[in-house]
């Protein structure tokens, strides 16, 4: 049997832990370039979905049929944690020396925790320099995890066979998977927005070039259109979902299909209304660089019709997002790698950041 040669860098297994499906990815670095190694994912049953921990469960026999039946190299990996386990916000504190900002931040954040801080993991990201109360001012985004739920998490990666060398959220990860794309000069004054829209809540974070400038929970997801299209038409939840996923696929606009998109209306408004909010706050922020695009992430985004009707009310030109843009595959004919490159892969930007993360850290 012939052995395959691999040169270049291997990163590590990135690793999503979605509220609907759980998603590996690996990378091959190569003189600045990248292979696609080995991908794979598993759908979370729907009766998990809800409870925490009965995911974790399943995420140990589905993470090992991952390994199993995909040729990824090693065991090292990079980790999400669920966006809904995680805390983001964004505060205002006075011009401080790298060491002392984490101790100002501390301060600031009492109180403000859904979880007691003494049990809660808190890391920051300074965003940048900006004016208030007429004084220069450093803007943090401060994000927060219960311990406990980091250390279910590892506890779960180790059970499946992993070895986790880092832990990462969810907002980081979108900005790293295109970080890649912003290494001309000029680049870092591109403002961009990103949208994943998931199931149960949408990550909107906002980047000049490769830097996160701002990040936000949304609770307003495709749960959301769901329950929408549920109440309206009196079907089950999973009778609404499987009509979203018609109408994402539906190219025509016949008078079915338009009455089944103003159902959704409604819920759009509502999402429009929430990023709206977001880029207003970088603008009162970062009063010199506007944002100029919008960029859809999750599986949500594969409805293009839902994408546009989201993009006219930001007023803002807007694409698909494509995480493997400019990635090869490692083998010739990519038939190792089960993950379909003839459409872009939106749902799968979390997990690509996750490996190529490190590879771009400095």
């Amino acid at each position: 049997m012939a052995v395959k040669t691999v040169k270049g860098k291997m990163l590590p297994i990135g690793l999503d832990l979605g509220t609907t499906a759980v998603r590996m990815v690996q990378f091959r670095q190569n003189q600045g370039s990248y292979d696609l190694v080995a991908a794979g994912s598993a759908d979370i049953p729907e009766e998990s979905q809800a409870d925490f921990q009965s995911r974790l469960s399943f995420c140990v026999s589905a993470i090992k049929g991952i390994l199993k039946d995909n040729p990824f190299s090693g065991r090292e990996c990079v980790m999400s944690l669920p966006a809904e386990a995680t805390f983001v916000q964004h505060v205002k504190i006075p011009r401080t020396p790298a060491e002392n900002v984490h101790s100002a931040v501390l301060g600031e954040i009492q109180g403000k925790l859904p979880f007691p801080a003494a049990g809660a993991e808190i890391r920051h990201i300074v965003a940048g320099e900006v004016v208030g109360d007429g004084e220069p001012r450093q803007e943090v985004i401060v994000v927060a995890t219960a311990r406990e739920t980091v250390m279910a998490s590892l506890a779960m990666a180790r059970k499946a066979g992993l070895d986790i060398s880092g832990v990462n959220i969810e907002s980081c990860a979108i900005v790293e998977c295109f970080g890649r794309l912003f290494r001309r000069a000029g680049d870092q004054n591109r403002g961009i927005m990103f949208v994943d829209i998931g199931h149960a809540s949408t990550q909107v974070v906002l980047s000049h070039g490769s830097k996160m400038v701002f990040a936000r929970n949304v609770n307003v997801a495709g749960l959301s259109f769901d329950q929408s299209l549920s109440e309206q038409l009196g079907i089950t939840l999973d009778e609404a979902a499987e009509i979203r996923k018609q109408l994402a696929a539906q190219d025509n606009n016949d008078v079915r299909v338009q009455e089944l998109r103003a159902c959704l209306s409604e819920v759009i408004d509502a999402l429009a209304g929430e990023l709206t909010q977001c880029l207003l706050y970088h603008e009162s922020i970062f009063r010199t660089l506007s944002i100029e695009r919008v960029i859809f992430l999750g599986g949500t985004a594969m409805d293009r019709h839902l994408c546009q009707s989201i993009a006219q009310r930001l007023n803002l030109p807007a694409q698909i997002g494509d995480p493997l843009v400019r990635i090869g595959n490692l083998s010739t004919d990519g038939s190792d790698v089960k993950l379909d490159r003839r459409e872009p892969q939106p749902k799968w930007a979390v997990a690509v950041g996750l490996s190529l993360g490190l590879s771009q850290a400095g």
